[in-house]
């Protein structure tokens, strides 16, 4: 038997054996997306790693879009960098290549939901994609459902692309379920109902985007709120802090933010208690 390095397992430098048995026993495969290409003329595929381990060997997976599973009308090029599962089809070890499915994996796991799942039945999904049409949203094991812009209730003025973003969970409800044509239809929960912020009370928000002295904060999938950005300011796109509520108007979609500074807060009730002192040593 092959012995590996010390502190290592065989599977760590071979990830061939590995790929054997999920080919031989029908297991499932994490692959990450790197690229959508043309392969020798047959369509559209999908080019995939195996981690970081067997990226050493430079092993590519390959996935035609005929065996992506993917629904009609949703784009191969929109799943860059995100992982799906697969199963192992084909090895072609002499050019490091292995012929991969993920039609399969999704066609079982839809059979499952249609079974387990309830009309009105709520659960968390996972946003795939987000373009100005709608966006893309995994109920399960990668069953992906396509919900229309219409269907959604979106922040006044930001981008929809900016409100939902890849790898974010939100939440959805199953709206219609027919296992005849193996259809399940979700609806994004309103993310503004029943929510109900006072004026002051605190938030946490992550800054999305930035448009002059304005910052666009999101403090969920779907609500997102506007607060203002000096030029001083030092947080970018990405970042996280607490803010301090405003206004908030879940029929027209408002939400007014301002962030919380404890150094700014404490300044201004220094000063507050310095003025009330002075007010109250002063001769009458």
């Amino acid at each position: 038997m092959r012995l590996a390095p010390e502190g290592l397992n065989i599977r760590d430098i071979d990830p061939w054996d590995a790929l054997y048995i999920a080919r031989d026993k029908g297991k499932i495969v994490n692959v990450t997306i790197v690229r959508t290409r043309q392969v020798n003329g047959q369509g559209l595929t999908w080019e995939t790693s195996f981690g970081d381990q067997e990226n050493l060997f430079e092993i590519v997976g390959l996935i035609p879009e005929s065996e992506s599973g993917l629904p009609d009308g949703i784009s191969m090029n929109w799943f860059r960098n995100q992982s799906v599962a697969a199963k192992v089809k084909g090895i072609d070890r002499r050019n490091n290549i292995v012929a991969l499915s993920r039609r399969e994996v999704v066609e079982e796991n839809l059979s499952r939901l249609l079974d387990q799942l309830e009309e009105s039945e709520r659960l968390y999904a996972l946003i795939r994609a987000a373009r100005p049409a709608g966006i893309v949203v995994d109920i399960g094991g990668g069953v992906l459902i396509d919900i229309p812009r219409k269907k959604i209730n979106l922040s006044r003025a930001v981008p929809i692309e900016v409100q939902y973003t890849p790898g974010q969970l939100a939440k959805v409800e199953v709206t219609g379920i027919d296992k005849t044509s193996k259809r399940i239809d979700v609806a994004i929960i309103d993310p503004w109902q029943p929510n109900e912020f006072a004026r002051g009370e605190m938030v946490t928000g992550k800054i999305v985007q930035t448009v002059d002295n304005v910052a666009f904060v999101q403090v969920r999938p779907g609500l997102v709120g506007i607060a203002p950005y000096p030029k001083s300011e030092h947080m970018g796109i990405g970042d996280t802090a607490s803010y301090q509520v405003r206004k908030y108007d879940a029929d027209g979609r408002v939400l007014h933010l301002v962030r919380w500074d404890d150094e700014r807060i404490r300044g201004r009730r220094g000063q507050r208690a310095r003025r009330i002192r002075k007010e109250a040593s002063s001769p009458e």
